[in-house]
């Protein structure tokens, strides 16, 4: 079962937060500069997890949070973003 996650990143290193974003994108959308939404499954959390470690240096910061189905409905939006819409998908 997926689950919906926001990753947020504070990277000081260029090329590390360029690589952290390259790699998020293949899991997600970017919604703000250094925030993702991410709809999961626990494998690929783990994955997405590991992956982005191997990348941080002392002081970056790499956050997660779960984003509950009440909580997304009542997700304030200003300006010019929109909401991240999800399909669920079965390759058969």
């Amino acid at each position: 079962m997926s689950r919906m996650w926001m990753v947020t990143y504070d990277i000081s290193d260029d090329r590390i937060r360029y690589r952290v974003a390259k790699i998020l994108q293949d899991y997600g959308t970017r919604v703000q500069y250094s925030v993702f939404e991410c709809k999961l499954r626990e494998r690929e959390k783990n994955r997405l997890r590991e992956q982005l470690l191997d990348l941080l240096e002392q002081g970056d910061s790499l956050r997660w949070y779960p984003l509950c189905a009440w909580c997304r409905k009542r997700i304030v939006r200003q300006g010019c973003g929109k909401e991240t819409k999800f399909e669920d998908y079965y390759l058969l």
